[in-house]
């Protein structure tokens, strides 16, 4: 068990301590100035400035050929969380008023045709 207990299974097991890789509080130094150019380059990517840092930093250490997924590019991140709150936002509502037009039978077939290609995204292999 981890010293805050959080790779505790439900069941009582535990869960590899590499499965849980939780952030923990790191220290770095910046000057005021520093500091200062840092916020304003975060407030320009609309994202608070540790989360700018953080990215930058990964972004950097990974490379070009980094390991895993290519990090989203900074302006890109927040533009691409905000559209997908907003398609969410309007899937639901168009998905409750189906539901109260008594449309439940086609709400059930498109949920199961996105899962289904969900799946088929999730079995692909990046080329």
């Amino acid at each position: 068990m981890s010293e805050d207990g959080r790779n505790e299974a439900a069941e009582g097991g535990t869960v590899p301590e590499k499965a849980v890789d939780l952030r923990k509080t790191r220290s770095i130094r910046f000057s005021d100035s520093e500091w200062d150019e840092v916020k304003r380059a975060a407030r320009e990517h609309d994202m608070p400035a540790a989360e700018f840092v953080r990215r930058t930093m990964l972004g950097l250490a990974r490379g070009p050929e980094g390991a895993g997924a290519a990090p989203v590019p900074l302006p890109l991140g927040p533009l691409i969380e905000r559209t997908f709150r907003y398609a969410w936002f309007l899937a639901t509502e168009k998905r409750d008023a189906m539901l109260r037009e008594g449309r439940g039978e086609e709400v059930d077939r498109l949920v199961a045709e996105a899962r289904a290609f969900q799946e088929t995204l999730g079995r692909s292999t990046p080329d």
